[in-house]
């Protein structure tokens, strides 16, 4: 008998066309620039499956997407993902290109992700709630 305390399958990231788009462009400048996470942005935009705007579930991660999130032995955070541009960590808004960024795109309620901090630690995180903006 199956419950429902189980977190969601993980399944690939779910991202809309506009975002695969915008995110790629965002990947292979930060790559010519020499960001790391650009190849972590490359390698995850690749492995997800990619729909058009419109037809994914609202409560995927996405560009603009509130997400609140638990990291274990950390308070809950919650974040807006947001496009470099409009980075203001003192707003709770976090760049598609922070490692954490790349780590909560594409996930739903349930789901996991996991991230290395700048000093080479493995981090994870799992999905609470969605508000899509």
């Amino acid at each position: 008998m199956m419950s429902d305390s189980f977190p969601l399958k993980q399944t690939p990231p779910v991202i809309e066309v506009s975002d695969y788009a915008t995110l790629n462009d965002l990947a292979y400048e930060a790559l010519i620039k020499g960001f790391d996470v650009a190849t972590e942005l490359i390698d995850r935009l690749d492995k997800s499956i990619v729909v058009p705007d419109g037809q994914s579930t609202r409560d995927v991660v996405r560009l603009g997407s509130t997400v609140t999130y638990d990291v274990e032995g950390a308070p809950r955070r919650i974040m807006t993902l947001v496009h470099p541009d409009e980075l203001d960590a003192d707003k709770g808004r976090i760049s598609a290109l922070a490692p954490i960024g790349v780590a909560l795109l594409g996930l739903r309620p349930g789901q996991r992700g996991q991230w290395f901090s700048r000093d080479g630690q493995s981090n994870e995180l799992t999905v609470v709630y969605v508000v899509d903006e």
